[in-house]
Parts: C-alpha cells; sequence; structure tokens
C-alpha cells in the first residue's frame, strides 16, 4: 500500500483542483455579493435573462429596475448578475441609422427578388397560350388527356 509517489499524486492533485476549481468560484461569489450590497439607484444593471435597465428602489433583498420609461420590474437580488459601466452602455447601443439584423421590415435572406415572380409569370403564360392553340387544333377530349400526361411528366423528378 505504501507507496510515497502515489500520496504525493493524490495531494499534487488536491491542490491544483484547490487553486483551479474552488479559490476562483469563492472570489466570483464575494465579488457577486459584495456587489449587491453596494446596489444604489440610478445604477445601470443587466439581470440573469439579459434585461438591462436603471435601479429605481432597493431592498434588502430585491431591486427595482425600470427597464423603459414606464416600465418598472421587481427583481430579487440574486438576479442582478454585473453593473454596466458607463462606457459599455454606449458602445452596446448601436446607433439609430445602423440597421437591425433581422429587424421588422428586412426581407428574409431566402425570399426570391423581385424580378423572378415576374420570370415565374411568364412561363404559365406560355403555357397557357399552348394548350389554347392545341384546343383550337384538337378535340377536347384529346387535348384534356394530353395535357394530364404533360403534368404528369412535369411533377416527375427527372432521373439521371
Amino acid at each position: 500500500m505504501g507507496s510515497p509517489v502515489f500520496l504525493i499524486w493524490i495531494v499534487l492533485i488536491g491542490a491544483m483542483f484547490y487553486f483551479m476549481m474552488i479559490r476562483p468560484q469563492k472570489r466570483a461569489r464575494a465579488q457577486q455579493s459584495d456587489m449587491l450590497q453596494h446596489l444604489q439607484p440610478g445604477a445601470q444593471v443587466r439581470t440573469t435573462a439579459q434585461i438591462m435597465g436603471t435601479i429605481v428602489e432597493v431592498g434588502d433583498d430585491w431591486a427595482i429596475v425600470e427597464t423603459t420609461p414606464g416600465t418598472r420590474i421587481k427583481f430579487g437580488k440574486p438576479a442582478i448578475v454585473g453593473i454596466i459601466m458607463e462606457d459599455e452602455a454606449e458602445a452596446e447601443e448601436p446607433g439609430q441609422d445602423a440597421p437591425t439584423p433581422g429587424g421588422i421590415g428586412d426581407a428574409p435572406h431566402d425570399a426570391p427578388d423581385a424580378e423572378a415572380p415576374a420570370a415565374q409569370d411568364a412561363v404559365p403564360a406560355q403555357d397557357a397560350a399552348e394548350r389554347a392553340g392545341k384546343a383550337e387544333s384538337g378535340s377536347a377530349a384529346e387535348d384534356g388527356s394530353a395535357d394530364a400526361s404533360e403534368e404528369v411528366k412535369d411533377a416527375e423528378p427527372a432521373k439521371s
């Protein structure tokens, strides 16, 4: 049972685990609790749900955050994950004339161009003209069967 090398390895792994996992978590918890104790009205904050706003009122274990003028939400203090500094807030707000990707009024990426529907409309018009020409030259029964077979052929996938 007695290899001192084995004992040294266990101690080294334990120390590494402490310095890489436990100590940083303790430090982060201490910073979070310190930040929550020093919350003041007027501070810009971010919540766990990534809702950003301004602290309006602070209680023992809650804070009221105003997200937009007139919209106030009461959060538990642990839901507040950070204070937004003024320079960060300016960097996060996009300019008013900058386009928002995927915003209202944007065309979907896979939407056809304006010219494509006009080109697609031309093909059915030609088919209708051809069918009208066949109807004039042949009987209605032959024309109906020919149109049906053409439509089936068009519906089948091409084989290579």
